[in-house]
C-alpha cells in the first residue's frame, strides 16, 4: 500500500515508536519493499543489507549468550532473502553495464551472521543455526567462484561437531558442496564419499536437486572406475552423459572428445567440464588395455612388450592423429600417474608392462597432479 500510494517511509515516526535500532531496521525493510515494488532491485538490496541485515547481525554479535536466541529465525530468513536480493540486483546492474558486486557484499554480511551464531559461548541453538547460514554461504561462494572461502566455515562446523545435529536438508547441502570442493582439490575419494551421501539422502521429491548432485557424482565415479547405468541417466534426464559413458566403456577417445565439444557450453555452465576432461587418460588407458590384450593373443612370447605403433593405429581408427612425441608423452603420463605399471622403452618405442597387475584398479591411480603445489 505504501509503495503504490507514493508516500515516503515514515522513518521518524517509526524511530520514535520502536526501540533502537528496530525503528531504523523496520524503516529500511519497508524502503526495500518499496524499491522492490518499483522494480529497483539494486536499491532494494542495499536498503535490506545496509539498513536491516547489518543491524540484525550486529545484535547477534553483541550478545554471545542465549538472550538473543529469538533472533535466530530472523537471521536465517535474512541470510536466505539477502542472497536472493543480491542475485537479482547483480542481474539488474549487469544489464545496465554497472559493476555487479552485490553478491560479494552479501558474502560479507553472511560472514557476520555466521560469526554471530557460531561463536556463541552458551547458546547451542545459535551454533546449530549457523549450519543453515553456511549452506547459504556455500551457494554464494560457488556462484562467485570464491571456492577457497568455503574451507573456513566448513572447518568451523567440523571443529564444533555441528553436522550431526543439523537438519537433513542442511546435511545434504553441506555434503554436496563439500564433495564439489573435494573434487576441485582433486581429492576424488573424498568427493565420492560426500557426493554419494548427498545422492543417497537427497529427497526423492526433489529430482532437480538429485540431478544437480549426479552431475558431479557421475564424473567422479567414472574417474574411479564406476560407470553409471543407462537407466539412471534416463531417469534423471542426463542424456549428455550417455556418450561419455560409452566412450569410457569402449575406450573411444574420439567419442569422448566429440561429446565434450558438442556439450561444451552445458558442461562449462554446470562446472563439470574440467572433471570430464580428466577422463581422457581413463579412456586412453582402456584403449591401451584392449590393444595389449590383442597383442598378447597375437604375440604371446612378447605379450608384455607392446609396440606404440599398435596404440597409434588404434587411435587413427578413431580419427585421432598423434605424432610419435605426443604418443610417448601420453604413455609416460599414464605410467607416471599409475594408470599403467611398466616403463617406456623410448628407442624401441615399446611399452614394457609389468607381469602382474599391469592395469591396476582406478581407485589406486594418482588422479591428482603429484607435482602440484
Amino acid at each position: 500500500m505504501l509503495a503504490s500510494s507514493g508516500r515516503a517511509v515514515p522513518t521518524g515516526q517509526l524511530s520514535s515508536q520502536l526501540p533502537e535500532p528496530w525503528g531504523d531496521m523496520v524503516a529500511a525493510f519497508m524502503r526495500c519493499q518499496v524499491a522492490q515494488n518499483n522494480g529497483e532491485r539494486a536499491v532494494a538490496c542495499r536498503e535490506y543489507r545496509e539498513g536491516y541485515a547489518t543491524s540484525l547481525a550486529s545484535l547477534l554479535n553483541a550478545d554471545k549468550g542465549t538472550e538473543t536466541e529469538w533472533l535466530i529465525p530472523l537471521a536465517l530468513g535474512a541470510a536466505a532473502y539477502l542472497k536472493v536480493l543480491s542475485s537479482l540486483a547483480d542481474e539488474e546492474l549487469a544489464r545496465k553495464g554497472a559493476a555487479a558486486n552485490q553478491l560479494s557484499e552479501c558474502a560479507i554480511s553472511l560472514q557476520n551472521f555466521f560469526r554471530g551464531l557460531a561463536t556463541s559461548k552458551s547458546s547451542q541453538a545459535k551454533k546449530d543455526a549457523s549450519v543453515a547460514v553456511v549452506c547459504v554461504m556455500m551457494k554464494v561462494y560457488f556462484k562467485l567462484n570464491a571456492i577457497n572461502n568455503c574451507k573456513q566455515p566448513l572447518q568451523q562446523i567440523e571443529l564444533n561437531r555441528l553436522f550431526d545435529n543439523a537438519k537433513q536438508a542442511h546435511k545434504v547441502t553441506l555434503r554436496y558442496y563439500t564433495g564439489r570442493l573435494a573434487a576441485y582439490d582433486e581429492d576424488f575419494q573424498k568427493a565420492d564419499e560426500h557426493l554419494t551421501y548427498a545422492f543417497e539422502h537427497c529427497a526423492s521429491s526433489s529430482p532437480h536437486n538429485v540431478r544437480r548432485v549426479l552431475r558431479y557424482l557421475i564424473p567422479v565415479k567414472m574417474l574411479l572406475g564406476v560407470l553409471p547405468s543407462e537407466a539412471l541417466l534416463r531417469q534423471y534426464g542426463l542424456s549428455e552423459y550417455e556418450p561419455i559413458r560409452r566412450a569410457v566403456k569402449e575406450g573411444s577417445l574420439g567419442l569422448l572428445l566429440s561429446s565434450l565439444e558438442s556439450n561444451q557450453i552445458r558442461f562449462i555452465q554446470s562446472g563439470t567440464f574440467l572433471l570430464l576432461e580428466r577422463l581422457q587418460l581413463v579412456v586412453v588407458r582402456r584403449l591401451f588395455r584392449k590393444v595389449a590384450l590383442v597383442h598378447a593373443q597375437m604375440n604371446p612370447a612378447k605379450a608384455h612388450q607392446v609396440p606404440l605403433a599398435l596404440l597409434e593405429a588404434a587411435l587413427q581408427l578413431q580419427g585421432i592423429e598423434k605424432d610419435p612425441l605426443e604418443l610417448q608423452c601420453l604413455i609416460a603420463n599414464l605410467i607416471f600417474r599409475k594408470y599403467i605399471k611398466g616403463y617406456l622403452a623410448y628407442k624401441s618405442r615399446v611399452v614394457v608392462l609389468a607381469k602382474t597387475d599391469a592395469f591396476p584398479v582406478l581407485s589406486a591411480v594418482q588422479l591428482s597432479d603429484p607435482l602440484a603445489t
